[in-house]
């Protein structure tokens, strides 16, 4: 068994993003509505990374009896700002927000999270999109550990259907030829899918870990996406990690493990915002000079 180093994956990832990024100005503006302990914590871990590779960035806290009105016309003005690249909404929301009508209000090509509803339908049709970090730090797992081009013919069953995770993941796999079956609470038999699996990726978020060796395949891969506080007060996923370690082929660990990814994807992804920003601002002045204005 080989554990998935997503540490060292995602100093990795830094080091040579910060090459490609010196000497440019890039910005992300992180728009947080306070009250949740494990949000602070996500964000000062985006903000380390986007400091320690030369990313500008701007964390706006707003108080929890916010509106949908006050948080859509920050970013309103985020979207017309030129000198801001990325945009995204620290998840969750409180309830009384909505979160769909927030998350759509960012212009796709400064989603940053990848989580409009035009970025997601790009995964669908296979065109050049921002993806959901979560989603595309498993694929960066993948092709560490076998290579996307050897994921043709493997049967991928991922646990969990989010917009974070699931969804995209579909599709994103099947760009390589995998053939992905997705389960979730509803799924009967769920030990039946994950038996036969070449890959399990699961994001099922269950109080306690449940995926025991008994329900993998011998030299499978595991990502576990899952990080849950228990009773104890530690973090867990959804696997049972001493007991598969033996079996799996790759285990990713919880914690250590795809969040530390989750924060990578998101640089990359700035990044990649300011690249089709410059890229779409160039072809707008060659056949309009007189008027910009960024689409997607």
């Amino acid at each position: 068994m080989k554990s998935v180093d997503c540490k060292l994956l995602k100093l990795e990832g830094l080091e040579e993003l910060k090459k490609q990024i010196k000497g440019q100005k890039i910005s992300l503006r992180i728009i947080q509505v306070e009250g949740d302990s494990a949000s602070d914590l996500y964000v000062k871990n985006k903000k380390k990374a986007a400091n320690q590779i030369g990313i500008d960035i701007e964390h706006i806290l707003l108080k929890q009896d916010v509106t949908n009105k006050q948080v859509i016309e920050i970013i309103d003005s985020l979207n017309k700002d030129e000198n801001v690249n990325g945009i995204m909404v620290q998840l969750p929301l409180p309830n009384h927000l909505d979160e769909d009508l927030i998350i759509n209000s960012i212009t796709p090509i400064k989603d940053v999270d990848g989580l409009t509803t035009e970025n997601l339908g790009r995964i669908v049709t296979n065109e050049e999109a921002l993806r959901p970090c979560t989603a595309e730090g498993v694929m960066t797992v993948l092709d560490k550990c076998i290579g996307l081009e050897n994921l043709q013919g493997k049967t991928a069953t991922i646990i969990g259907r989010t917009t974070l995770v699931g969804l995209p993941l579909i599709h994103m796999l099947l760009s390589y030829d995998a053939t992905p079956i997705v389960c979730h609470s509803k799924t009967n038999n769920l030990e039946n899918h994950t038996k036969n699996a070449d890959i399990i990726i699961t994001a099922a978020g269950a109080k306690t870990p449940f995926i025991n060796s008994e329900m993998i395949k011998e030299n499978s891969i595991i990502l576990d996406v899952s990080t849950v506080v228990g009773e104890d007060g530690k973090l867990h996923g959804d696997v049972i990690y001493n007991d598969v370690i033996s079996k799996a082929g790759y285990v990713s660990p919880v914690p250590g493990g795809l969040g530390q990814l989750t924060v990578l994807e998101l640089m990359k992804n700035t990044y990649k915002a300011k690249q089709m920003q410059d890229k779409q601002k160039n072809k707008q002045q060659e056949n309009n000079p007189k008027q910009l204005k960024l689409k997607f």
